[in-house]
């Protein structure tokens, strides 16, 4: 279809957070190549708008809205530059993947490549569209925190983001990142100690919001849990690292550790007992979880047994996973905190967070939590690329014009969500006043991960969904 002819041409351009400018560039040049009224502004938006089909003028515009920059992860052993190389993706049946390589990008470059097969085709009826492609989703929201409202003549939007084609989602969970830094000091390490290398290897990871009830593991907290049990061998940190996004679960975590020789014994024992423990406790979802030890030759530098032992009380008391469950949307996750990464300097420690909730109220508790946790381990806090709530309108008139098409086109009923993740859908509520919007997408698996995989039947079902969606939208007289 066109959309995969797009969205094949998006795997080919550099997308990151933060690294969208070539990809905007591309999409203000396409829109303008079109004739179409095409804007770009300081954040890298573009905003492409297109008339109304003939004698549909009088209907109320619509907003069509995806972000263009993706989640960068990729397998440990595979190269990959995602500044400058072209996504790998292949076709095994109706899915779409890397094959394991790294992160496909469908979220969200299909619902960018979504909107200009709509923009292009001159088949589909609909009222005025003005479409708006927005940056740094991944990262902050900046770019759709940035919107000006004033180019945009309508209330009514449609965010193509979400991963079930047969949901509609009527809210989101705003959000923080945050960081808690504190200095660590080092020394020589014994001449007559050994040193290992130790890797967690084979956890899923996943969304941070959408997998946090997953029970996908986090390397990070999973290798803490072994440390806890090696600091009475005498075990000495010398370096530590997992996870590369914060909005990501970590799949991998690695530490160096320095030992006294005779506590070889009792580290085998417990690393077995460990990697038994964790096989069996993850079985339901990986097969492959396993500790992997390396000997290394002599490391001269560890850290002291005071900075060891604070890196590993940080890591345990830190809160990580689900703080609360929803209690008004069943099997919904109301606050979070992802633990997402790690990185150890020569002489600092930083380790980073993801807070999610739906009420500022329960956000404003867990980051007072991990306020309190720095100012117990003397470290600095901060938070930073906050964004906000999209709260649930259970009178949305877009919700039940969605609900009556999907009924129409499939002959089932659709689900209303709310998610706990960051949609953009918040941002938009804020620049444009009444703003009634929804978000769709095609069926979409383990996202932020090189596990990604995308429904090809699926999209061709959700642009069948969306057309039907406009042209309903093109009946109604503003």
């Amino acid at each position: 279809t066109k959309t995969l002819e797009y969205f094949k041409e998006i795997c080919k351009i550099p997308h990151g957070s933060f690294n969208e400018k070539q990809l905007s560039d591309y999409l203000r040049d396409w829109g303008k190549s079109l004739g179409l009224k095409t804007i770009q502004d300081s954040h890298n938006n573009v905003v492409i708008c297109k008339a109304a089909s003939e004698g549909k003028e009088l209907a109320d515009a619509v907003i069509l809205q995806a972000h263009i920059d993706m989640v960068c992860e990729k397998a440990p052993d595979y190269v990959h530059d995602f500044k400058k190389d072209t996504i790998p993706w292949q076709i095994d049946g109706d899915i779409m993947s890397t094959g394991g390589k790294t992160t496909l990008g469908a979220d969200d470059g299909i619902g960018a490549a979504i909107i200009m097969a709509l923009l292009e085709s001159k088949e589909a009826v609909h009222p005025r569209i003005e479409a708006v492609f927005t940056t740094a989703e991944e990262e902050d929201l900046s770019g759709a925190l940035s919107i000006d409202g004033a180019l945009f003549t309508t209330s009514r939007m449609i965010n193509i983001d979400h991963g079930v084609d047969s949901e509609v989602v009527l809210g989101s969970c705003g959000g923080t990142g945050a960081e808690i830094v504190f200095d660590v000091e080092r020394e020589e390490a014994p001449a007559e100690n050994i040193f290992r290398n130790i890797v967690l290897t084979g956890l899923l990871g996943g969304h941070s919001g959408e997998n946090i009830n997953s029970g996908h593991g986090n390397a990070i907290v999973l290798l803490n849990r072994l440390l806890m049990r090696l600091l009475p061998l005498g075990a000495h940190i010398c370096d530590f690292k997992g996870g590369t996004f914060r909005t990501a679960i970590p799949r991998e975590a690695t530490v160096t550790l320095s030992m006294p020789k005779d506590s070889l014994r009792a580290f085998y024992k417990i690393l077995q007992e460990t990697t038994k423990e964790l096989k069996i406790e993850y079985a339901a979802v990986s097969s492959h979880v396993d500790l992997e030890e390396e000997a290394l030759s002599t490391v001269c530098c560890q850290l002291t047994e005071q900075s060891t032992a604070k890196i590993v009380r940080a890591l345990a008391l830190s809160p990580c996973g689900i703080a609360e469950m929803s209690n008004t949307m069943p099997n919904v996750v109301e606050s979070s905190d992802n633990l997402g990464e790690l990185h150890l300097g020569e002489n600092k420690c930083r380790i980073v967070y993801e807070i999610r909730a739906t009420y500022p109220s329960t956000q404003r508790y867990i980051t007072d939590k991990l306020c309190m946790l720095a100012d117990t381990l003397g470290a600095s806090f901060e938070t930073y690329s906050a964004y906000p709530a999209w709260s649930y309108n259970p009178g949305s008139e877009m919700k039940r014009l969605s609900n009556e098409i999907y009924r129409e086109c499939f002959g089932e009923e659709q689900k209303t969500v709310v998610l706990h993740a960051g949609l953009e859908c918040g941002c938009f509520y804020a620049a444009i006043p009444g703003l009634d919007a929804l978000s769709i997408g095609p069926n979409m698996w383990n996202l932020h991960s090189p596990s990604e995989r995308m429904s090809i039947s699926s999209v061709n079902k959700i642009i069948k969904f969306i057309s039907a969606f406009l042209e309903k939208l093109a009946e109604n007289k503003k």
